[in-house]
């Protein structure tokens, strides 16, 4: 072998060490899942890393940048699956609720749920939505013991006749005969 053909093959292996994905990396596809997996859980910020790394894994595939792009267009509603799942995930020790009205127990529910969150402070963020002014005055009573705040929540809901729709920021509640009020 000669010495000038020594440099060329040297640098043709760095090259092709170079041009190789790096051990472990992971393919656009496993990207992908692990993009749903965070959009599932209502995680906008780790579903859109995952799908960014997948446009970069494989950019050829107009499919990744269509899901990029979608998710981007329903980032408020998948947050809103994170804000619901995080609800469902705390557990409520204790709720004794005699003759409160709907305002009152939403305030009481969002204290409740932000100590029971602990370090995560979770606060839901209860917001009424009633031009009538009538929502937030019905009355409830309710007693349980150990049930995650999503189940309390639908339980308050249903004495009132209210519902819950999971924004980005708040959980907001109205009437459950409101058609205007859902998305």
């Amino acid at each position: 072998m000669s010495y000038m053909k020594t440099p060329v093959l040297i640098a043709a292996l760095l090259l092709g060490v170079a041009g190789a994905p790096a051990f472990g990396a992971e393919t656009a596809a496993q990207l992908v899942a692990k993009g749903q997996a965070a959009e599932k859980d209502g995680d906008v910020a780790g579903a859109r890393a995952a799908y960014t790394a997948a446009v970069a894994a494989d950019p050829s595939d107009p499919n990744l940048r269509l899901r990029l792009s979608q998710l981007n267009e329903q980032a408020a509603k998948v947050a809103g699956r994170g804000r619901a799942k995080q609800l469902a995930d705390i557990q409520i020790p204790q709720v004794d609720f005699d003759n409160v009205t709907l305002s009152d127990a939403l305030d009481s529910l969002g204290v409740l749920t932000e100590k029971a969150s602990g370090d995560k402070k979770f606060s839901p963020n209860f917001m009424i939505q009633d031009p009538t002014g009538k929502l937030g005055e019905q009355k409830l009573s309710l007693k349980v013991k150990g049930v995650p705040a999503k189940a309390v929540l639908e339980m308050v809901l249903s004495q009132t006749g209210a519902k819950a729709r999971y924004d980005e920021h708040a959980v907001v509640i109205t009437s459950a005969s409101d058609k205007s009020a859902e998305k």
